[in-house]
C-alpha cells in the first residue's frame, strides 16, 4: 500500500510539473508579431522618453531591416550612453514577444537602424545593429 500511494504522489507531481512547464511556454512568434510589438514599442519610446519628441517606425523585409526614426527635442541628440539606454530599452521591449525574451538572441538575424528625424523629412543615421551580431554600433557619437 505504501508503495502504491508513493507512486501516485511520484506520478502527481510529474504531472503537475509537466503541465506547469508547459503552460510557462510562449508560442512561436510570427514576424507579424514581432513587427507589431516593435511599433508598440515604438510608441512607447515616444511616451516614456522625455528627451523624444516623436518616433517612427518601418520595416524592410527584403533587407530584413528595422527602422526607428527619432525625432528629438530642439534636435538635440542626447548622449550616447543615453541613445543606447534608448535602443536597448525599445529592442528589449520588442523581443518580449519572442521564445527568449532576450533581444540579442531573438534580434540575431534582423538588422535594425536607428536615426535621427529632422526637419524637411530628412533623417541622419546615428546607430545601427547588424544582422548576426549583438552590437549597436554608433555611426554619429556625441
Amino acid at each position: 500500500m505504501t508503495k502504491l500511494r508513493f507512486t501516485i504522489i511520484i506520478s502527481l507531481i510529474a504531472l503537475v510539473s509537466v503541465l506547469l512547464i508547459s503552460c510557462n511556454e510562449k508560442k512561436e512568434v510570427s514576424l507579424d508579431d514581432l513587427i507589431e510589438t516593435m511599433k508598440e514599442s515604438s510608441l512607447n519610446i515616444e511616451t516614456d522618453e522625455t528627451e523624444v519628441a516623436s518616433t517612427h517606425y518601418a520595416y524592410n523585409p527584403e533587407k530584413k531591416m528595422f527602422y526607428l526614426g527619432l525625432q528629438f527635442n530642439n534636435d538635440e541628440i542626447p548622449s550616447n550612453e543615453q541613445q543606447k539606454a534608448i535602443y536597448e530599452k525599445f529592442l528589449s521591449k520588442a523581443s518580449e514577444v519572442t521564445n527568449t525574451g532576450d533581444w540579442k538572441k531573438a534580434l540575431e538575424l534582423y538588422n535594425v537602424t536607428f536615426e535621427q528625424l529632422l526637419p524637411n523629412n530628412e533623417k541622419k543615421t546615428l546607430a545601427i545593429k547588424k544582422e548576426n551580431s549583438d552590437i549597436i554600433e554608433f555611426l554619429n557619437s556625441k
